[in-house]
């Protein structure tokens, strides 16, 4: 029994875990669909946008979907149902990630053209999220360009693709509404609180519309 309690004694005291040198965000699920009144076989592009401090440790930071039609008897609505699945990390939410989406169609030559930019913050709360993107595109400066680039098939586009989520040099752009793409995200953080900030989760079943 003496022998026992002294390597006991000599055992030593559980050492508290190391502090985790980042947080995780995850997010799983898929671009699903997109409403575009009058346009047909589209398909689109997307790419992340994110500050210098975050990294991506798992997963596709930029894709392309396969090319859908709309169905008979359906309002315009192509679907995708891409699968998505990103794992980023960081100390800070400063640059917190965005997807920015790119919609591509085709005009009346089936000539390759971009119908629609858009960009969304990923989730910042656990839980499932439906998130509806609202698209625009840039309008030519004159009338003349806007006659030349339709000729062509070379319609005002951004020579940066990520320029829709970028904060500066928008206001600058002339830009019209284009349809609306459908995400349905799952969100999953970790470390959040060690980092001292909250992780609360989200319940609702409402959609978000940016």
């Amino acid at each position: 029994e003496e022998r026992r309690a002294r390597a006991a004694m000599a055992q030593p005291a559980d050492k508290k875990p190391p502090p985790q040198a980042s947080f995780d965000v995850s997010v799983m699920g898929q671009i699903e669909s997109a409403y575009f009144p009058g346009e047909d076989n589209i398909y689109c592009s997307f790419s992340i946008m994110k500050g210098s401090d975050w990294q991506v440790a798992a997963g596709m930071e930029q894709g392309i979907t396969q090319v859908s039609s709309v169905p008979s008897g359906s309002p315009a609505k192509v679907v995708w149902n891409f699968p998505l699945e990103l794992t980023l990390k960081s100390t800070n939410v400063y640059g917190w990630p965005q997807i920015v989406i790119e919609v591509h169609g085709t005009d009346f030559l089936n000539r390759d053209v971009v119908l629609g930019y858009g960009s969304v913050h990923l989730p910042t709360v656990a839980g499932m999220h439906t998130l509806k993107m609202r698209m625009f595109r840039p309008l030519s400066s004159s009338m003349f360009q806007s006659f030349f680039g339709w000729a062509n098939a070379n319609p005002p586009e951004y020579i940066d693709h990520k320029r829709p989520a970028m904060p500066t040099g928008r206001e600058v752009t002339r830009v019209e509404s284009k349809g609306v793409v459908t995400l349905k995200l799952n969100c999953v953080t970790r470390n959040m609180r060690q980092f001292g900030y909250s992780a609360p989760v989200h319940t609702a079943a409402a959609p978000h519309h940016f």
